[in-house]
């Protein structure tokens, strides 16, 4: 199985610090991202979000593959609506052509995703499975959130904090 990753989770993850946690959610599978998300942290990097600096380091690991897209690929995506940016629609062109788990927290990109079948976890989803899956503690996850929304600008709301928090099924 192979994972694609948008920008806006690996930068919410590496903002608090945990990017490891996602890694070793998704050991078992392949983790990439295309290069359009690639040039986006780079771009990040480049105006001084220095929490950003693990990315590039798991990237050099081998941990997060970069990967171009194929001609079709590359021509599929240009049949994605333009409001979303060009890293979630290399993103998504990834994710559906080759059966992938598309990681992203925009609204409009899962929205899209959802209309064309396309599998996606959002950012809530993924810290759901950190504690569900034992990876981090409820409480660890607790301490995340506010380390995220501070630097990344980001705000969970009450409904998704207990969708986050709600009881193993």
């Amino acid at each position: 199985m192979i994972v694609v990753s948008d920008t806006n989770v690996l930068s919410s993850l590496a903002a608090g610090d945990s990017l490891p946690m996602l890694l070793r959610l998704f050991a078992r599978t392949k983790l990439c991202i295309p290069l359009g998300v690639r040039d986006e942290l780079q771009v990040g990097l480049d105006k001084g979000r220095t929490y950003l600096e693990p990315i590039f380091r798991a990237i050099t690991a081998q941990q997060i593959d970069v990967v171009p897209l194929s001609p079709e690929e590359e021509q599929l995506m240009q049949a994605y609506p333009h409001r979303l940016n060009f890293g979630e629609r290399q993103a998504i062109a990834l994710a559906q052509t080759r059966n992938a788990i598309l990681l992203s927290n925009d609204k409009r990109a899962l929205r899209y995703c959802q209309q064309q079948s396309i599998r996606t976890v959002n950012l809530v989803g993924i810290l759901r499975l950190l504690w569900v899956r034992h990876i981090m503690s409820q409480d660890e996850v607790r301490i995340l959130i506010p380390k995220m929304e501070q630097v990344e600008n980001l705000v969970l709301t009450q409904a998704q904090r207990t969708e986050i928090f709600a009881p193993r099924r």
